[in-house]
């Protein structure tokens, strides 16, 4: 059974102009080494655990965040049930100030339970902390989150942003899949997973090629990405990734943004709505549909290019008054 053993590209000394022009439009992961290594907070875990988290406190509020707590016997991989009928671990919430509290007096332990808080907003739980320890890649606007947890690992998942993703304290591995591959990968249910986005029902340590056999091919084409304290990754939109911390403590700031305008929505109401209206035609209607939209969507040609300009109606170049125009539309059919 082939594991996966392609690492990402790497890169050094990486800027915005190198960021923009060089890797963002590549579509493909890439480490950054070193990008953060200079933050305040990357320095306090270095020295030690204790200087991490007393630093942290000095930001911290009591702010509630969302909790994931599973028992010891998961391994720290958060999980459906049995039967996908429910999760093998607690969602809870508390103030922010507790739960660093409960992180730093379990990680001794041997058998700790897993304990995760994932996507916090740095300005709502850390005000101040994004000041002192920024990025430069991205624009002002964009507001950092952050998670942490102990030795945990998170099945593969994709997002419908960019992403930065920032190891501040221990190690993390991330095995990315192409977005390719999504039907080697056995996605459990949309609207019923554990944070928000479908996950991969293969175990990445533990595979059952009987019951996912096409898993062994997206393995072939999976990438690894072993990041320290101070590197970061580049994960393009829709790329997925499967996360596991590798420490008894385990810090990590990322970075969300698309390429979206205040024109447009986003394309995975899109994916919802053809789920609902193509998902369930004929096999020979869904073939017809699909080469509708490889024609009007996904071809790099100008469908309209042989109409006149002033008479290319929902094909002209989108403005906000043809997308208003278009929304508007949707809501009458919709409803």
């Amino acid at each position: 059974m082939p594991t996966p053993s392609n690492p990402v590209r790497e890169c050094f000394a990486v800027d915005s102009d190198i960021f923009s022009s060089n890797i963002a439009p590549a579509y493909q992961p890439v480490i950054m080494r070193n990008l953060v290594s200079h933050w305040p907070v990357v320095q306090a875990g270095l020295r030690s655990r204790d200087e991490l988290l007393a630093y942290l406190k000095t930001y911290a509020t009591n702010d509630f965040v969302k909790v994931f707590l599973g028992p010891p016997n998961i391994n720290g991989r958060f999980f459906y049930n049995h039967d996908l009928s429910g999760f093998n671990f607690e969602r809870r919430e508390g103030p922010f100030k507790d739960v660093l509290e409960r992180l730093a007096a379990i990680q001794h332990q041997q058998q700790p339970p897993a304990i995760y808080i994932g996507a916090s907003k740095i300005p709502n739980v850390l005000p101040g902390f994004e000041r002192d320890n920024t990025l430069g890649l991205v624009g002002g606007d964009v507001r950092p989150n952050i998670w942490i947890g102990n030795a945990v690992n998170i099945p593969a998942h994709f997002d419908t942003s960019e992403n930065i993703a920032c190891a501040v304290a221990g190690r993390r591995r991330f095995t990315l899949f192409p977005p390719g591959q999504i039907k080697n990968l056995y996605v459990g249910p949309i609207d019923h997973n554990p944070a928000g986005q479908p996950i991969s029902l293969a175990s990445l340590q533990e595979p059952d090629l009987e019951r996912h056999p096409r898993y062994e091919e997206a393995l072939k084409h999976a990438l690894v990405a072993d990041l320290e304290p101070g590197d970061a990754l580049y994960i393009p939109p829709l790329w997925w990734h499967n996360v596991e911390s590798l420490d008894s403590l385990n810090i990590l700031v990322n970075y969300w943004w698309e390429n979206l305008t205040e024109l447009t929505g986003s394309p995975k109401h899109a994916l919802i709505h053809s789920i609902l209206t193509i998902g369930h035609l004929p096999p020979e209607q869904r073939r017809a549909w699909q080469e509708y939209f490889e024609h009007y969507v996904f071809s790099e040609d100008n469908p309209a290019e042989h109409i006149p300009t002033e008479k290319r109606g929902i094909l002209s170049r989108l403005s906000p008054a043809l997308a208003r125009q278009l929304k508007n539309y949707l809501k009458q059919a919709v409803s």
